[in-house]
């Protein structure tokens, strides 16, 4: 056993590593020079400690020497063993260390030691550890901040959009009323005089019929009247100057409407009768309400007038009416109810429709721009974003609230006086959006022009 020990001192006293020898004891029998500048104990003084049969963790203690000493395990389990990473106080200066411990054993109870030193390796892959999580870090906040400039940027581009839209709309809209205008006024005004020219008409035939004409002539005559059925010929003339009228007064009043809702002021703000503006949108959806959707007004008297970005506003109401409407399949009744609130300073427009309401899981998405529920092509998400933008703009809030089955309510609160955000029409930051909409925490928020599948309404 002594030519074996003699042999790994041989080994160990070459060796860049610490290095011991102990008995079964933990007891020092050997040490090399590695070892004893790791001690840090001079020579003569760590000579004598191993002489006087000093124990291992008394020179230098490990970590895991009290309740996990490694090589009491790599002697009871008769093979060689390592644990990484095991820290230790360097004797002498007190340094914190860090160490690769191994243990081998050679028989009579007899085992090696050796502690290879990686503290400068572990403190260089943990300055790494921190450069690579301090990156990671950065490389999140920069995709946040890229998502939410991404983000502004589509909202920015929306905007854009829309006001290039309504313009291009408004001028097309105004455009087209005024080619309208001149046939329609011409109508509208030679009507009247058709009627009388007929009923001149009428009068000289009735002088003609009632004159002593030669008996030939009267053959003649009483031959033609029943031949053209003059009888039916009187009647129905004047039923159709009457629908003539009719038309070109319905038509004048549509063109009217289309002129009311081009007019979008630019950036001025005007006094406007919120009334009257829900009233020209209603005529203007009319095929979509015509013999199957009851409208129902309930108007406050003496309304005060809003100051307001009218094109704006009107696009509002034409949102909310045009979805109410869609979204009740066959029959049903949109009701509207108009009021002032806080002593006349703000007005409150209600519109209910009977519709099948909308999903609570559609519910927080509704005002989100660009979410949709419709079919491709059919839709862009924008119409609530923009309706609850333009109404916060406007110092408004917007609450919704639907019931599955029991239809869908908007009740829109605008003050008579404006902040002066609403000469822009549109408030797109998405932050003021979250703070000014109001929505029901049961049922929720409610989108009228929410289908069967409470889809129809985004």
């Amino acid at each position: 056993m002594n030519a074996v020990l003699e042999q790994v001192k041989q080994v160990l006293e070459g060796s860049v590593d610490a290095a011991v020898v102990l008995d079964a004891e933990r007891r020092i029998l050997y040490y090399n020079r590695a070892y004893q500048v790791l001690s840090g104990l001079r020579g003569r003084q760590l000579s004598q400690r191993v002489k006087a049969g000093v124990h291992c963790f008394e020179i230098f203690p490990l970590e895991i020497c009290d309740n996990q000493c490694l090589g009491c395990k790599a002697r009871d389990a008769d093979r060689a063993l390592r644990v990484d990473e095991i820290k230790a106080t360097r004797g002498g200066d007190g340094e914190e260390m860090t160490f690769i411990v191994a243990a081998v054993p050679l028989g009579n109870g007899m085992v090696i030691e050796t502690y290879r030193d990686v503290t400068a390796d572990v403190r260089i892959q943990r300055r790494l550890k921190v450069l690579l999580e301090g990156e990671r870090r950065q490389k999140e906040l920069l995709e946040e901040k890229v998502r939410e400039r991404t983000n502004e940027l589509r909202q920015a581009q929306a905007v854009l959009v829309h006001h290039e839209k309504m313009s291009s709309l408004g001028r097309l809209v105004a455009g087209i009323a005024h080619e309208l205008n001149n046939p329609i006024n011409f109508v509208y005004g030679n009507v009247d005089f058709l009627g009388e020219y007929m009923e001149d008409l009428l009068r000289l035939v009735r002088l003609i019929d009632g004159s002593d004409l030669p008996g030939d002539v009267r053959t003649k005559f009483d031959s033609m009247k029943e031949q053209i059925e003059y009888d039916f010929l009187v009647e129905d003339s004047r039923k159709l100057i009457r629908s003539i009228r009719a038309g070109a007064e319905r038509t004048a009043s549509i063109v009217q409407d289309l002129k009311t809702f081009s007019r979008t002021s630019g950036g001025e703000l005007q006094e406007a009768d919120i009334a009257a503006g829900i009233e020209t949108t209603l005529n203007l959806i009319a095929p979509l309400l015509k013999n199957r959707v009851e409208v129902r007004r309930s108007i406050e008297p003496s309304m005060p007038k809003l100051v307001c970005n009218a094109g704006h506003i009107n696009q509002v109401f034409m949102n909310i009416l045009t979805n109410a409407a869609q979204a009740i399949e066959g029959e049903g009744t949109i009701d509207v109810r108009i009021d002032t609130i806080d002593k006349h300073s703000a007005i409150r427009v209600v519109i209910t429709d009977s519709g099948p309401g909308i999903p609570p899981d559609v519910i927080e998405k509704i005002s989100d721009p660009f979410f949709t529920t419709k079919d491709v092509g059919e839709g862009t998400g924008l119409g609530l974003w923009i309706t609850e933008s333009i109404i916060r703009a406007h110092g408004g809030t917007m609450k919704c609230e639907s019931e599955i089955g029991r239809g869908a309510e908007f009740t829109v609160i605008l003050p008579v006086n404006p902040p002066e955000t609403a000469r822009g029409g549109i408030l797109s930051d998405p932050k003021a959006a979250q703070a000014s909409i109001l929505r029901a925490d049961t049922d929720g928020v409610v989108a009228s022009n929410q289908g069967a599948q409470g889809n129809k309404n985004v």
